[in-house]
């Protein structure tokens, strides 16, 4: 089978939804089957009939494209795309979006099927366009981060931090928390690990500045494995998602990998699941005071890492592959069938 797979961001360009792309589409190829992934270039209006040329050229057998990312920014190419060729749209986020950008998602949802990465996102989208839930699928995400290498003890003198380096992902509550441990326990530190976006190098000097005098180190700028390896040696993590915890939330499931006792923020979105697999805080002081107590037990945090594991490994690239070439395989099926 050969996919064609369109994706306005994709690795080395920062965007998560783009190193997404890359794991799907090794996992595909590694079950025997042809990936083109089309990137790059224009994703206005007028750009989109070179883009349908270069879709066309390849012979796809299914055409499947990726929304939002960041390469597309507020490109409307994609949505025509999707319209001229009713392929699979994987739509990543809805519920967080403007409501102009919620519009734009109408042309996505006349796709012959549309995935959503879980059950939140379809209902809301179900909410103001019920037919969608008669041709749409749950299939999760999985960590965008390989396993990392155990140099020795997991490290218990740091909290660690994994995530994009932009606005609205919870880092002002992490610079708060490690003003609060620089008061508690000296000599533990925050280390963030993560990346940003040119157009956030702004945000991240604002940040830099006001952990000045607090107990943090950037790691920015690492290759996958070497975030991983910091992970796989880090016992704790502080996660504090605005929105919540969630399965769509890439950089959760590389530190449950990894097998870091994680504390984040409960949301809407917050699966039950999680429930005892992280915990839960509701402020940076909560988040300390959480922090604390697992830094002295041991137990506790061999359990939440044991669990991290395991919720972890019911997100594998290998069945994440297997249910989209399961999706696939039914098109194609359906559309020779109604073609004979």
């Amino acid at each position: 089978m050969k996919i064609a797979m369109i994706t306005g961001s994709y690795p080395p360009n920062v965007c998560g939804v783009g190193d997404y792309t890359e794991r799907l589409m090794s996992s595909l190829e590694q079950r025997g089957h042809s990936v083109e992934v089309i990137t790059g270039g224009g994703w206005g209006l007028s750009d989109a009939p070179a883009v349908l040329k270069r879709i066309n050229a390849c012979g796809a057998d299914i055409v499947h494209l990726q929304y939002p990312t960041v390469g597309y920014g507020r490109k409307l190419g994609p949505q025509l795309i999707a319209l001229v060729e009713r392929g699979v749209v994987t739509i990543h986020e809805a519920s967080q979006t403007h409501v102009l950008r919620r519009l734009s998602l109408f042309p996505l949802l006349s796709s012959r099927h549309v995935v959503f990465t879980n059950f939140f996102e379809r209902d809301y989208v179900g909410g103001f366009a019920p037919w969608v839930r008669e041709r749409s699928s749950i299939i999760p995400i999985g960590s965008n981060l390989p396993v990392g290498r155990l140099a020795s003890e997991r490290r218990l003198n740091e909290v660690i931090y994994f995530g994009l380096i932009r606005p609205a992902k919870g880092l002002e509550q992490v610079l708060d928390a490690a003003r609060i441990l620089k008061q508690r326990i000296p000599g533990m530190m925050v280390r963030i690990v993560g990346l940003t976006l040119k157009e956030h190098e702004t945000y991240l000097e604002v940040l830099r500045r006001a952990s000045a005098d607090l107990p943090v180190v950037w790691d920015l700028g690492l290759s996958d494995q070497e975030a991983a390896n910091l992970m796989a040696n880090a016992a704790i993590a502080y996660v504090p998602f605005p929105d919540g915890a969630s399965e769509r939330r890439g950089s959760l499931l590389a530190l449950l990998t990894n097998g870091v006792a994680t504390v984040t923020t409960r949301g809407v979105q917050t699966p039950s699941a999680l429930d005892h697999v992280v915990e839960f805080a509701a402020s940076p002081i909560d988040a300390v005071a959480i922090l604390e107590a697992l830094r002295k037990d041991g137990l506790r945090r061999g359990t939440l890492s044991e669990e991290g594991i395991r919720y972890a490994t019911r997100f594998s690239w290998p069945d994440i592959a297997d249910q989209h070439i399961r999706l696939y395989e039914s098109i194609i099926t359906k559309r020779r069938i109604g073609s004979a």
